[in-house]
């Protein structure tokens, strides 16, 4: 008895189920009782062996307790956090269920049991199956209500999502951020060198992802009052497009707001290159910008034909030597009515040819932002507004977000209407200025210097126009530099000193000659007869010096000054190269591999023009396949000696028997 006792004791010492402290009990009542019978009886050899096997069997018992307490324990627990986690699930399923049927109206919504909690902390997602009439839309405009059913603080909120293609239609996500992220500021992350083939980022959604557009197949419109922090929002994507290797970036800026921070590092303090390609911050400057870009448009759709066969594209793709082209316009009501026509046919004829446009504006309506602009531009970013209805016009079908979240200047509700996401979702905007964070801080002092960083950073890696799109825009973009300096540090004459920019800057901007007016540029002159005097197509580029031998190793300048030397032959030789022979000799000046989509550019800067050759011709019909090596992707390499092994390589001097 005092055995079974102890055991009783020492099971419930341990939080052990109720049957295993019977179990133990009943092994050691046996055991002991056999005992008690023997001793009473008189032991004999059959009544002790079989005592014996009584007590064997009930020790291995007891032993096998331990194990059996530990597992049946832990499996109490587990039943026990199932039914309590069961309990609080449905009652969150109900909760919803009657949320919906009490704010929206919706009788026999299903919340899903598993809620995605967000790792940033802010908050969660829960699915929920609508009765299968409905979709996302029958809840639209419940957002603010939804948010003060639920009690959350204003910078926090509720926002509504149908999910990807494979989702059923009547199966909603909301998502709904329980604290105020949009209080404070979040430092622009990295300068990262990146490409225009990934979605730009510019702020960060409540679920800690990072918010982005996919800028190299579609513009953006932005809209927001002053003070809504669109000017600093502009100058976050700004620097996502010219971490870029594949971008060009021109703005339209009558202010010069948007892109002075992206110019001064060169113009004032002599850093790295100009990071916004064509700052237009004048009215005749925009006017040579779309009509350089129309020029560019044409030109890209012919003479870039047989690429886009060669390689079986639909549209340009983007990459160093050929770049994309995002044109920024700020402030579209500010633009001439022939500048916004132009933007428009610039949209709707520029999306093959990697040409895209994003508006800016204080409203959403027509006489901010054109049809077409509208019509044409998936992206949308919308900021605070002075009136909601503003917003409800820039998501038509999805009004106008929640206004309680916009509690800080930098907070967006953004969308693509072709890339996602789907519907207006709230983020905030990275913050690139020093003053939004506490003097003295880490991030104040890395702000403080942010643009400078990135004009030492990224200047090496802005790519160049190519030359088909250079040639095509002619002296609207050669000499733009000549033109943009007086603009931005002239006096109210156009007239500059050298005390307004760097000495390097000055000495250079000397260095150039006289820039074609814009009269003459944009046909307005006349002669004697009045007829239009057009301007020359080319002239001496006024090219801001991007490489130098610090820069280069000694092979990249070898294979620069062969590719140079070969061009000038080319041109200035009493008898011209033929075709096969230049594009064998440019094959072999690249030093790799190279597609022949590649070389035609340097052919065209020797003089030759498309129709005298297509690469196709060059490779099958003038014989090439005998002096270059093609490899499995599509590359080929001059053969310079005898047999060469690994084929689609470049032949090095260790494949010459000779040395």
């Amino acid at each position: 008895m005092l055995c079974t006792g102890a055991a009783v004791l020492y099971e419930h010492a341990r939080g052990s189920w109720r049957r295993v402290m019977v179990a133990r009990a009943s092994a050691w009542l046996a055991t002991t009782g056999w005992l008690s019978y023997t001793l009473a009886e008189g032991p004999t050899l059959l009544k002790m062996a079989f005592g014996g096997a009584i007590w064997a069997t009930g020790a291995a018992v007891n032993i096998g307790m331990d194990k059996w307490g530990e597992e049946t324990r832990a499996a109490e627990k587990e039943l026990d956090r199932r039914l309590e986690t069961g309990e609080n699930i449905k009652q969150a399923q109900d909760g919803w269920a009657r949320l919906l049927e009490n704010i929206c109206g919706i009788e026999g919504a299903v919340a899903d049991p598993v809620i995605d909690r967000w790792s940033s902390g802010a908050g969660y997602t829960v699915k929920i199956t609508l009765p299968s009439h409905m979709n996302v839309d029958a809840l639209r405009g419940y957002e603010a209500a939804l948010a003060g059913a639920l009690h959350l603080p204003k910078g926090g909120g509720v926002s509504f999502n149908a999910g990807g293609p494979d989702t059923p239609r009547n199966v909603v996500f909301i998502a709904v951020t329980e604290k105020n992220m949009m209080s404070g500021a979040i430092p622009y992350p990295k300068l990262t060198p990146t490409t225009i083939n990934k979605p730009v980022g510019f702020g960060v959604i409540g679920n800690g992802d990072e918010a982005a557009l996919n800028l190299k197949d579609e513009g953006f419109i932005a809209i927001g009052a002053q003070g809504s922090g669109k000017t600093a929002l502009m100058k976050t994507i700004g620097l996502g497009l010219i971490r870029c290797v594949d971008a060009i970036v021109i703005d339209l800026d009558t202010s010069a707001k948007m892109s002075a921070v992206f110019v001064n590092p060169w113009l004032r303090h002599g850093i790295g290159v100009p990071l916004i390609d064509w700052p237009a911050t004048t009215e005749d400057e925009c006017r040579l910008v779309v009509q350089a870009l129309k020029d560019a448009i044409a030109a890209r759709k012919t003479e870039y034909a047989d690429l886009l066969e060669d390689e079986d594209l639909d549209n340009l793709p983007a990459r160093p030597d050929l770049p994309a082209i995002h044109v920024r316009v700020d402030e579209t009501k500010s633009m001439p009515d022939d500048v916004l026509a132009g933007l428009d046919l610039i949209i709707e004829e520029g999306r093959s040819v990697n040409v895209r446009v994003s508006n800016t504006g204080l409203r959403a309506t027509r006489d901010y932002i054109t049809a077409a602009m509208d019509e044409l531009t998936p992206g949308r970013i919308g900021l605070r507004t002075n009136n909601a209805s503003e917003l409800d016009m820039l998501y038509p079908g999805h009004g106008a977000p929640d206004m309680a979240i916009f509690t800080d200047p930098g907070t967006v509700v953004y969308m693509s209407g072709t890339k996602g996401p789907f519907q207006p979702t709230p983020a905030k905007a990275y913050a690139t200025m020093a003053e939004a964070f506490p003097e003295g801080s880490d991030d104040h002092n890395r702000m403080s210097s942010l643009f400078m960083d990135a004009a030492r950073q990224l200047s090496d890696i802005r790519p160049q126009m190519d030359p088909i799109t250079a040639k095509a825009m002619g002296l609207a973009w050669s000499q733009r530099w000549a033109r943009i300096i007086p603009n931005l540090r002239g006096d109210s004459r156009g007239n500059v000193t050298p005390d307004r920019m760097h000495e390097s800057v000055w000495e250079l901007y000397q260095s150039w000659g006289q820039p074609a007016s814009y009269d003459l540029l944009l046909g307005r002159l006349t002669d004697d007869e009045g007829n239009s005097i057009s301007a020359p197509s080319s002239g001496a580029p006024a090219e801001i010096p991007r490489l130098s031998e610090t820069i280069l190793d000694d092979d990249e300048l070898d294979r620069l000054a062969a590719q140079e030397a070969a061009i000038e032959l080319a041109k200035t030789a009493a008898k011209p190269k033929s075709n096969d022979a230049l594009a064998v000799e440019l094959f072999a000046s690249m030093g790799r591999p190279a597609k022949p989509s590649e070389v035609y550019p340097l052919m065209v800067k020797a003089g030759y023009d498309k129709s005298e050759r297509t690469f196709r011709d060059l490779v099958a019909k003038l014989g090439l396949q005998d002096k270059l090596l093609k490899g499995h992707d599509g590359t080929y390499a001059a053969i310079e000696c005898g047999e060469v092994p690994n084929a689609g390589r470049v032949p090095g001097p260790e494949d010459d028997p000779d040395g």
